[in-house]
């Protein structure tokens, strides 16, 4: 799958995900107090998996050619959806502050409390998914290096290839005009011979119709 078919497939994901958690932040205040914590923090998940999202498509953006239409239109739209991800932290804590203030004390204590568990555990998960998601940077980083390793391999063999090439056709244009350079050089010789044999003949002929009249002179 090419990158732009990626893209493609991670925007679709993306949209699916942020719909539905800004779904789930619209209902928060309605649940009952018992769950709203719960629904926070799987919240809160979702929008860790949507960053999660966005990192790796920062990371195939790059392997776009750079400095071309395609990759400023990809760059400009996942900068586009990082703002909407902020805006939905946001939201999730306007939620959060609003289930505050309609709750009694009881029921604030035990939100806190689920909370305060909740955000424990998915601490331990959150680090745990950043720990990957570096790796995999790692791994894609290294793997871009590699690849463009190899293009700048093949790039450097092409030209020497050409540089070859270039040397083959410069010696043969040399002998083509070392061999021009003789083909001129028989070439004015047999002109040369030829206007000789002309001269001579044209003397020889001047010499003979000279002693022709002579003879004809004398036998008169």
């Amino acid at each position: 799958m090419n990158p732009v078919e990626q893209l493609g497939g991670f925007e679709k994901q993306y949209s699916l995900q942020t719909a539905e958690i800004t779904s789930k932040i619209g209902r928060v205040h309605t649940l009952p107090s018992s769950e709203r914590a719960g629904a926070v923090q799987d919240i809160r998940k979702g929008l860790e998996e949507v960053n999660d999202l966005l990192d790796q498509m920062e990371l195939v953006v790059r392997e776009l050619e750079a400095n071309t239409t395609e990759r400023t239109k990809y760059e400009l739209r996942v900068r586009s959806y990082q703002s909407d991800k902020k805006q939905l932290d946001s939201e999730l804590e306007k939620a959060i502050r609003r289930v505050r203030e309609e709750a009694d004390r009881d029921e604030l204590l035990a939100f806190d409390d689920q909370l305060d568990g909740h955000r424990q555990e998915d601490q331990l998960i959150a680090n745990t998914q950043r720990l990957e998601r570096s790796t995999r940077k790692v791994q894609d980083a290294h793997r871009i290096a590699v690849e463009t390793e190899q293009i700048g391999t093949e790039m450097l063999s092409n030209l020497a290839s050409q540089r070859e090439t270039i040397g083959r056709s410069r010696d043969r244009l040399r002998q083509s005009n070392t061999d021009l350079g003789r083909a001129n050089k028989t070439l004015s010789s047999m002109i040369r011979r030829a206007i000789q044999n002309r001269l001579l003949l044209l003397i020889v002929t001047f010499l003979l119709s000279f002693m022709f009249l002579y003879i004809v002179y004398k036998a008169i």
